[in-house]
């Protein structure tokens, strides 16, 4: 039996693949290939081609060997143009965790980050967690999926576009500082008022020992704290990630 393979499908779908794993090598928890097998980021990568495969005009299809390898390389680094945004905003949830643990005393042990695999303050691996579980429980990757699917729409990456592109990367930085510093606010606010009374307390009584009693104080205060504001990350997550579907489609200008 003869096996017949449609030439234009076939190359949506690798002009596709190619698009999907530069998305997904640095797309948090994808982008770590020691945590997440190569072949299981492969795969992925795959599902999402043929999905999204037949969006692919017949523009885009090119019909030489060197058109083909160029376009090649233009879907990858529109998918890691793409993929680098997207994590730019999600590790804003962990530069706040790690900005609490700086003025807690919590980051004095050191601890592995088991997404990235590098030493991360203890609050801001914690952060990091549960802002992946929040991804994944409300749905936020089917949203990040749709917004890769709608990338097609609009024009990949060029010479041209390179402007945008650092346009929305260094307001994507602003983004990453300001939100954590908004999310790490209350805390950080509580902690140093922590510290000014400890300091009028040793004023007031010089024969107690306020070092001893501080560190365990703010640890404590670190703690209770973080269990009542953990309560507005999902708001702080839905909005990140609002902002990360803005800047998908308008950044190579669709949308």
């Amino acid at each position: 039996m003869a096996l017949s393979l449609d030439y234009r499908g076939l190359v949506a779908f690798l002009l596709a693949f190619a698009r999907a794993l530069g998305w997904l090598l640095l797309v948090p928890p994808f982008s770590n290939r020691r945590v997440i097998p190569p072949l299981a980021t492969s795969c992925i990568a795959c599902a999402l081609a043929l999905l999204v495969s037949p969006r692919i005009p017949a523009s885009m299809i090119p019909y030489t060997a060197a058109s083909f390898i160029g376009e090649l390389v233009i879907q990858v680094l529109t998918g890691a143009a793409i993929g680098y945004v997207v994590f730019l905003l999600i590790s804003t949830v962990t530069t706040a965790g790690s900005v609490i643990d700086h003025s807690s005393g919590l980051n004095l042990p050191p601890s592995i980050d088991p997404l990235g695999l590098d030493q991360t303050p203890m609050l801001g691996q914690f952060y990091e967690q549960v802002a992946m579980i929040l991804l994944f429980v409300s749905g936020g990757y089917w949203l990040l999926i749709d917004g890769f699917a709608r990338s097609f729409e609009a024009p990949g990456f060029s010479l041209a576009a390179t402007s945008r592109i650092a346009q929305v990367v260094v307001l994507d930085l602003a983004t990453l500082f300001t939100s954590a510093l908004e999310i790490a606010a209350p805390l950080l606010v509580v902690l140093f008022a922590t510290q000014v009374v400890l300091a009028l307390l040793s004023k007031a009584a010089p024969q107690m020992n306020v070092w001893i009693l501080g560190m365990p104080v703010q640890i404590f205060l670190a703690i209770v704290l973080v269990g009542v504001g953990i309560s507005t990350l999902p708001g702080y997550v839905g909005n990140l990630l609002t902002r990360a579907l803005g800047d998908t489609a308008s950044l190579f200008g669709g949308g």
